[in-house]
């Protein structure tokens, strides 16, 4: 059954309708960056079938948040293996929850993302409750107060230090730098063998 929450703006209340997830959203961040070959197969036309097969499979909604659009949806790799295109490995998800499954890049390259302690809603309530208050040109420093995020801190790599902090995306233009280089095969495959020890 969804969740309901009332914000209240002045004499205004606005009733928000939370979808229910089974999932749970972390931050967390690339487990092993791609390589040339990879980025070959993403702009081929076997990713692009096998991408609609998936989200066609998961009706064009995020299986985080709940989130659905014909348009815009990206397609993640469960085990963080982009070699891994199993379609039990893949599914339909948001490009805001996705961001925090790859928070690196948003926390500290395109610095979108802020890190909190506390909050008084999960990670995907945060992404839906943010989404709907977006909608209603609230600001982010209302949002925020009313999400009760406290205690802003750094982003770490560090995926038992992520797990207990909740993200929030901010409305601020990403920054312009460089994303990281692509991976030789024999990188990617030491980060695949590795991964365990992050």
């Amino acid at each position: 059954m969804p969740k309901t929450v009332v914000f209240k703006e002045g004499a205004e209340s606005i009733e928000l309708v939370l979808p229910v997830s089974s999932r749970t959203l972390v931050l967390s961040y690339e487990l092993a960056w791609r390589t040339p070959e990879d980025e070959r197969f993403m702009r081929s036309a076997a990713w692009k079938g096998l991408r609609r097969q998936v989200l066609d499979r998961d009706q064009d909604a995020c299986q985080y948040c709940g989130f659905s659009s014909t348009g815009g949806m990206h397609v993640n790799h469960i085990d963080g293996n982009p070699k891994n295109n199993e379609l039990s490995n893949l599914e339909g998800i948001c490009p805001t929850c996705h961001m925090f499954l790859h928070s690196g890049l948003r926390c500290e390259v395109k610095k979108v993302i802020d890190c909190y302690n506390e909050s008084r809603f999960s990670q995907i309530e945060i992404v839906q409750i943010t989404r709907l208050l977006r909608e209603k040109g609230v600001s982010d420093d209302r949002i925020i107060e009313f999400l009760g995020l406290r205690r802003p801190v750094l982003w770490k790599q560090d995926l038992k230090y992520l797990r207990q902090l909740y993200g929030f995306v901010t409305s601020r233009k990403p920054t312009l730098r460089d994303v990281k280089p692509l991976l030789s095969e024999e990188e990617q495959r030491f980060s695949l063998e590795n991964r365990n020890r992050w």
